[in-house]
């Protein structure tokens, strides 16, 4: 059995040996829950400025302050481009731009929302949207392959009415009273079922 003094001795001896990967230990251990901490105090700072970049962008789009509008979204879109007030900064622009009749500019916007946002619901709002600038610039086989793609429930009445307005505007007009009605049988019902059946009478549906 060892004698105290032995096991002081091998003690100190393992502390020789182990004694700097122990400290490392603890700071590494330390600054990893101090980085975390930091982290969500950034996410909350940033969340908050972000929060308030937009509030003054929609205050200044509802006034039709132009310049104001303009330099927030710009804000927003540089230096917050990892949060969704980016993203809503670009549809708040391409409404904007919609609203003066540039359709292009309204175009370029949204195609940053459905090129960043992924699978994310602000993606396919974005896609729904875009198809009817597509729509309005003429580009009814561009508008249908923005359509072209695996949208949640929630969005089949207006991507089918969308898909109706393309084909309608194109003279195929089977293909859009088909896509009309499917607007009609969705389970979540379009927005203006009477302007929806007016297209159809439009075009000479029969019930």
């Amino acid at each position: 059995m060892e004698t105290e003094e032995e096991q002081v001795e091998k003690l100190k001896s393992w502390l020789k040996e182990n004694g700097l990967s122990i400290v490392f230990g603890i700071i590494i251990g330390v600054g990893g829950i101090g980085g975390y901490n930091y982290w969500n105090y950034w996410q909350d700072k940033t969340a908050s400025e972000a929060s308030s970049h937009f509030s003054k962008m929609i205050e200044a789009l509802e006034t039709g302050n132009a310049e104001t509008m303009q330099t927030q979204a710009d804000a927003l879109i540089s230096d917050y481009a990892s949060t969704d007030y980016a993203l809503m900064a670009h549809l708040a622009l391409a409404r904007k731009h919609v609203e003066e009749g540039n359709f292009d500019q309204a175009e370029s916007a949204l195609q940053q929302v459905v090129g960043s946002a992924g699978q994310e619901p602000l993606a396919y709002v974005a896609r729904t949207r875009l198809a009817a600038v597509q729509i309005q610039n003429g580009q009814f086989d561009q508008a249908l392959a923005t359509l072209d793609a695996e949208f949640p429930q929630e969005f089949s009445a207006r991507v089918d009415e969308l898909r109706g307005d393309a084909y309608a505007l194109q003279g195929k007009v089977a293909e859009a009273i088909q896509a009309y009605r499917d607007a009609q049988s969705a389970s979540l019902r379009p927005a203006d079922e009477t302007f929806l059946r007016q297209k159809l009478d439009d075009l000479g549906a029969a019930d």
